[in-house]
């Protein structure tokens, strides 16, 4: 027993002494491997993808029913409705109006005002306006020179395309003083009327009618009054067809005209037919016209009107023409004109073309060719010293008219045009210069705006251009105050001659406020 326990202690002993001390920290230390490659390994892949030619699909096929087969199952279900009231709603119609009130010098007074109904059923508009000048150029009022335009004109319509109804009507009284070129007479006064009553509709065939009216009267004012009168009936008819690219018509135009008892019965029937393209719309119009104490006359027409992409706009027409005058027209456009009444035929060709080089710049010419046959216009050196009116000539005669211009819109809303207008044959209108230049400002923003147009004639040689402007400022939601000026530098030129010894207005400033409502 005691050699046992003398051996473990002995053991222990031994195993404690034999321990050598735990150092702090150990330290451990790698040699360095180097390596090298002595080659860059490389491997080139292809993958071969087959052309698409030599694809060849998959053949599968679908069953479809035919229509006939296919049926479609009912489906019970409840769609919640709102409560219907006892009144649904009615579509009605909207009145609005426009009205102008001004005043002005050279004792002016202005007035226009306006009415419209849009909307369902019967749509109409009425309007009456009046202008009066009293004092032209350097000279007072009260001494004949003066001038009054009244006009009442109205027009409604009532239907749909399948029936439509149409009308419209209007009395024109022009008033010119005669400016002391006569003693026997103080004004001329031209009374023009116009009725016209319509009915079209449309099916496999669109069709219309119409059915006109108009009267012409010329007084003049003095001691013993001068009066002439006109009446001209007219009836036309027309029958068309048309499709998306094609249309076709025919058309046929009485016209019966009285002038100093004196009967003139007219015919006309046309034959048009049109063709739309995408960059081109071409007409084409041919007929017969007759005309008493002539023999029948055969007028045709040509037009094209479109455009190549963004770089030409072209409009044109020409052919043979026979244009019919009547006072109704001439008194309109020249009130110190005689009576004049006849035909007029001849060759023409008109039209414009535009070319944009920047998106902001239009470059255009205007031209208007006419070979006329009998051509009727005032003279202004045929005066009739006893009634102060201009007779009218008839004459023969290449005309040309052109018009060059360019036209820039700015981005800040301001437009600008140029332009310069010439007489270039042996014709001329002997009441237009033979060359002029023009320009045209005009700007537009919310609330105001302003314009300056101007003329300057060239031949005849005038020292002092036409030049009118005007500024508007937008008060209100439908009132708009405006002031505005014509031929502003008359008022330190001398009278300009509108005909023969007849002079202009001259200078007019004037003060409007446009309300609509």
């Amino acid at each position: 027993m005691k050699k046992i326990i003398s051996l473990i202690i002995f053991n222990i002993a031994f195993y404690v002494y034999g321990i050598d001390e735990v150092p702090s920290s150990i330290e451990l230390i790698i040699p360095t491997v180097i390596v090298e490659f002595e080659d860059d390994l490389e491997t080139v892949m292809e993958l071969k993808v087959p052309d698409y030619n030599d694809i060849i699909l998959p053949d599968f096929e679908i069953s479809i029913p035919y229509p006939q087969d296919m049926t479609i199952e009912d489906i019970d279900f409840d769609l919640p409705l709102p409560d219907l009231v006892e009144y649904s709603y009615i579509e009605k119609s909207s009145f609005f109006s426009e009205g102008i009130l001004g005043i002005g010098s050279r004792n002016n007074l202005i007035g226009n005002i306006s009415l419209f109904r849009l909307g369902k059923d019967l749509r109409f508009s009425l309007s009456f306006s009046h202008d009066g000048l009293d004092g032209f150029g350097k000279n007072p009022a009260g001494m004949g020179f003066f001038s009054r335009k009244e006009a009442f004109e109205g027009d409604f319509r009532n239907g749909d395309e399948s029936f439509l109804i149409t009308g419209a009507g209007s009395v024109i009284e022009n008033e010119e003083g005669l400016q002391g070129q006569t003693s026997s007479y103080t004004s001329v006064i031209h009374r023009l009327s116009s009725f016209e009553l319509g009915f079209s509709g449309s099916d496999v065939f669109s069709w219309n009618g119409k059915l006109g009216l108009n009267m012409a009267g010329k007084t003049l004012t003095g001691e013993i009054p001068l009066k002439s009168e006109e009446l001209i009936l007219s009836l036309d008819s027309k029958l068309s067809w048309q499709k998306k690219w094609f249309n076709i018509s025919i058309n046929g135009n009485y016209v019966f005209d009285r002038l100093i008892r004196v009967n003139n019965n007219i015919f006309r029937s046309n034959l048009e037919m049109g063709l739309t393209l995408d960059f081109l719309d071409i007409a084409a119009v041919g007929g017969v016209f007759w005309y008493p104490g002539i023999s029948p006359v055969y007028p045709f027409s040509f037009s094209l009107d479109g455009a190549f992409s963004e770089f030409l706009r072209y409009q044109s027409s020409g052919g043979y023409q026979v244009e019919t005058y009547s006072n109704y027209d001439t008194w309109n456009d020249s009130p110190y004109s005689e009576v004049s009444a006849g035909i007029n035929k001849g060759w023409f060709w008109n039209g414009q073309i535009v070319i944009p080089p920047f998106s902001n710049t239009e470059l255009g010419l205007r031209w208007d060719y006419r070979f006329w046959d009998s051509l009727i216009s005032t003279d202004p050196n045929e005066f009739d010293s006893s009634n102060g009116l201009f007779g009218v000539v008839t004459s023969q005669g290449n005309y040309l008219d052109l018009s060059p211009f360019i036209q820039v819109s700015l981005p800040w809303r301001l437009n600008l045009l140029f332009g310069w207008n010439g007489q270039v044959l042996s014709g001329k209108n002997l009441l237009e210069p033979v060359q002029s230049v023009y320009t045209e400002i005009i700007y537009n923003s919310d609330n105001y705006g302003f314009f300056i147009t101007g003329n300057y004639s060239l031949e005849p040689f005038v020292l002092v251009p036409s030049l009118s402007m005007g500024i508007n400022y937008t008060l209100t939601e439908g009132v708009v105050l405006s002031l505005e000026g014509e031929d502003v530098l008359g008022f330190f030129a001398e009278d300009r001659i509108k005909i023969g010894n007849y002079i202009e207005e001259g200078g007019t400033f004037s003060l409007l406020t446009k309300i609509s409502l």
